[in-house]
């Protein structure tokens, strides 16, 4: 086998990341797999060490994603996620062919700080419950969510969220079969442990953050919901209203 060469005075780690970077841009890892840390390492004459900084580098850059006991994948291309009046997750992925899946963390209940208090239009202290999940596009995770209800009206919002995985459907068996979108707050940032920890991505990784508001044909606040998505993978939308149906 024919080593790749080195260029003196740049440490190898990033020579290897630059020459990969091309390889995963020029899609010249067909099968969309990586070859093993030893294949890798026999092809540029370093140790698996070395490899292993590289791809960490390109982890961090988006281009590919690590998966323990797996192997490197190169990073599927982003997701159009539109943001509109009638923003839906399942309708989203599946206008992009996509399959939509929630896995519940935890439900909870709990009381309204000064941020749901106002969103929600209740006072400071107010019973409420809530939903944390994850969103999988497919086998691909892309979201990270908590999700809050006044727990006077949503009491039983939980156990019909376990049972259909949807917070349109669980709505509906609470009662509320259409709503809309107050608002949406967007915010760039850094993950938290916790936030990388269910997004599955590094935490030098930046993350996209919504804050929104869902009321429902009366204009009454219904959720408040706080959602990261992962920055390589969702590419968020500001959408027409007749875009988001």
């Amino acid at each position: 086998m024919t080593v790749e060469p080195f260029t003196a005075g740049i440490t190898r780690w990033r020579q290897i990341a630059e020459i990969l970077g091309r390889d995963v841009t020029e899609a010249r890892f067909t099968e969309g797999r990586l070859p093993t840390e030893t294949e890798l390492a026999a092809r540029f004459g370093v140790n698996r060490h070395t490899i292993r900084r590289a791809i960490g580098t390109l982890a961090d850059r988006g281009l590919v994603r690590v998966e323990q006991g797996r192997g490197t994948f190169v990073a599927a291309g982003h997701i159009e996620y539109l943001l509109g009046r009638r923003t839906r997750f399942s309708a989203n992925l599946r206008r992009e062919g996509l399959e939509p899946r929630h896995r519940l963390i935890a439900s909870t209940r709990g009381t309204a700080d000064a941020a749901m208090a106002r969103d929600l239009e209740v006072p400071i202290g107010t019973a409420i419950v809530e939903i944390e999940s994850v969103g999988h596009a497919g086998d691909e995770i892309v979201s990270y969510a908590r999700h809050a209800f006044p727990a006077d009206r949503f009491a039983a919002l939980p156990d019909a969220f376990a049972a259909t995985r949807s917070i349109t459907a669980a709505l509906a068996a609470c009662g509320v079969p259409d709503y809309t979108r107050r608002v949406t707050r967007m915010l760039a940032r850094m993950p938290s442990d916790t936030e990388a920890f269910y997004l599955e991505q590094p935490a030098s990784r930046p993350v996209l953050q919504t804050e929104s508001v869902n009321i429902d044909p009366q204009d009454v606040p219904i959720q408040r919901s706080t959602t990261i998505f992962s920055g390589d993978r969702v590419q968020v939308v500001v959408a027409a209203d007749d875009a988001s149906r």
